[in-house]
């Protein structure tokens, strides 16, 4: 679903791939070109996706625990590293305390349960509900079980590495979860598609090191229940967004067909998702000073539609009583402030979109 929609994920999974394959060659070469690689795959992830970013810290906490602990003579390497990581992430530290501002005092990903840290652990091989998360967590456990026994007999940097995999996932959780309970929750499971990406590596790594063959088969076995529960779990996700998808436009086309109807786009997304159909029909925005980095009045050039404010929205129905009005609302962003006065008919609700019709009372009339 993920990758068909406009979104950062993919680029963040190519970046943190590339840092996460060449930490290998920083750990059997040390050679500067890969560091270089490393430092500017690990910024770029910074760049593309906050998730990524930290993602990218926890691989770089692992090159410092091997630099410090296995290979000392690389700590110029390390050190420079580091530097010219933070003076290239440099540019953005003035945006990225702004965006902290912000979502200190609002941030509408919910507060971190139980069942979202299961779906989180479990997320590389699911997206969507606990009890598939419980049985991918089962399974990543019993391979790394059955691979233990040989991880403990001899120390190999391939063995190393694999965890590093393994720790890249684990600790972006980790420090995600740290961040969510102390300052603000940003635990959100898709936003590890990144750091899954790369413990799926580290674990066809990890089977293709398997030397019993019994053990090999039972691990691929495994690895093909997955598959089979997690192509059908995308398949029945991408026709229930198809089938949600026909109703959302059967709900507009009679929308756009009611020559006495208005539309309200009452939140940003709302803006971004649905502005188009300003030239069908008669359109209301709350007024935002920026929408997704960008003036509103900017919006004004391309379409045509009136500004408005949440606190006018009952007002606008109550006075205008010749005219449907329909309300665009994002669900996440909490309801809106409407009068009592105000009758609100839910129309479409999938997504976190909420589509609804506004009246008058009729005890008022």
């Amino acid at each position: 679903l993920y990758f068909l929609i406009a979104r950062m994920y993919s680029w963040a999974i190519l970046f943190i791939l590339i840092a996460f394959i060449y930490t290998k060659e920083i750990f059997t070469t040390g050679k500067i070109k890969y560091w270089t690689i490393v430092t500017v795959a690990s910024v770029l992830c910074a760049y593309t996706h906050y998730f990524a970013a930290i993602s990218a810290v926890c691989l770089y906490l692992i090159i410092i625990y091997y630099v410090i602990a296995k290979n000392r003579s690389q700590i110029k390497h390390l050190f420079i590293s580091i530097v010219a990581a933070v003076l290239l992430y440099l540019p953005w530290v003035f945006t990225l305390l702004n965006q902290l501002t912000a979502i200190h005092k609002g941030f509408w990903v919910p507060r971190v349960r139980f069942d979202t840290l299961i779906q989180s652990v479990g997320y590389y091989a699911h997206c969507g509900d606990s009890i598939f998360a419980i049985i991918a967590i089962i399974i990543l456990i019993a391979i790394a079980y059955m691979y233990k026994k040989q991880l403990k007999e001899k120390y190999t940097l391939d063995n190393f590495y694999i965890l590093t995999g393994f720790g890249v996932y684990i600790g972006t959780i980790a420090l995600a979860l740290i961040v969510s309970l102390t300052f603000k929750s940003i635990l959100l499971a898709r936003y590890l598609m990144p750091a899954a990406a790369v413990l799926w590596l580290a674990i066809s790594i990890l089977i293709s090191k398997i030397e019993d063959k019994k053990t090999m088969i039972c691990s691929f076995a495994l690895i093909c229940l997955l598959l089979i529960a997690g192509t059908a779990h995308m398949v029945n996700t991408n026709m229930t967004v198809y089938n949600e998808g026909l109703t959302k436009e059967s709900v507009f086309n009679q929308i756009t067909q009611d020559e006495n109807a208005s539309l309200v786009l009452a939140r940003l997304n709302g803006v971004i998702y649905f502005l188009d159909y300003s030239d069908r029909v008669d359109t209301y925005c709350v007024r935002y000073t920026y929408v997704f980095g960008h003036k509103m009045d900017e919006l004004h050039e391309t379409f045509n539609f009136t500004d408005t404010s949440e606190n006018d929205i009952s007002a606008l129905v109550k006075n205008n009583t010749d005219r449907h009005f329909y309300l665009v609302n994002i669900m996440t962003w909490g309801d809106l402030n409407l009068d009592s006065e105000i009758n609100k008919t839910t129309l479409l609700s999938d997504q976190g979109i909420e589509i609804s019709k506004l009246t008058v009372n009729e005890t008022r009339m």
